[in-house]
């Protein structure tokens, strides 16, 4: 019997949680340079392409820990040393059966421990999700947002919305996010700040749970609040 994407993934996922307990060493490693983990969109169907132009820089947001601006974020695959899933996610990918890539999709939306993929989004609402300003939640673990620079065909859209991100769209990243894609930080992430604070007549009335499904919206509320940074 030949089994599922989803059936080899948790089989995965179940060997490393223990090999963990059994004291195997998890370490971070990235032996991938951005060309590595850029797509072949010639082989991947159109649907899933970010941009038509597969050359062209796109902005995109990513709710995560404050402090990475310098290194870069690693997708769960790589956080934990399992190099190879992430040249088998993008196999998976580029051969372009749909119904394997709509698991794929459905189980990196689920929170598997060792996505190859990371999560970015065109709107900084819905990034805001990701990076929340409660004080209680800032206390457990400090996160802000990341404005990102890169290739349209270093990622894919998750054209099935498994994410259920809407217009604002959910961008998945091979990989890792190299320094150098970085372009700006979020400063202050507090509630004053969330991109998700609505007013009215300029007084601040009530800060969104999530962003507006329908939102086209790609600007962040103040731009004087953010890090440009110099690459």
């Amino acid at each position: 019997m030949i089994e599922s994407l989803r059936e080899r993934i948790r089989e995965a996922s179940w060997e490393l949680m223990l090999n963990r307990l059994n004291g195997e060493p998890q370490l971070p490693t990235n032996p991938f340079s951005p060309d590595d983990l850029t797509f072949d969109y010639a082989r991947v169907p159109s649907k899933y392409h970010a941009s038509t132009n597969h050359e062209k820089q796109i902005i995109l947001y990513k709710g995560a820990p404050r402090g990475y601006e310098n290194q870069g974020l690693l997708s769960m695959a790589l956080s934990k040393g399992v190099v190879d899933h992430v040249t088998e996610v993008r196999g998976i990918i580029e051969n372009g059966e749909d119904s394997l890539i709509l698991e794929l999709f459905d189980e990196h939306t689920s929170y598997y421990s060792h996505t190859a993929l990371l999560s970015a989004t065109f709107n900084p609402e819905e990034a805001q999700v990701f990076a929340p300003t409660d004080p209680w939640v800032r206390r457990k673990e400090d996160k802000t947002i990341y404005q990102i620079r890169i290739g349209a065909n270093r990622c894919v859209v998750d054209c099935y919305d498994t994410g259920n991100c809407g217009s604002n769209k959910e961008l998945l990243i091979l990989g890792a996010i190299f320094p150098e894609e970085i372009t700006a930080v979020k400063i202050i992430n507090d509630d004053k700040h969330s991109e998700l604070l609505e007013t009215r007549n300029g007084i601040p009335r009530i800060i969104r749970w999530h962003a507006d499904k329908n939102s086209t919206n790609r600007n962040v509320k103040d731009p004087s609040n953010w890090m440009y940074l110099s690459r």
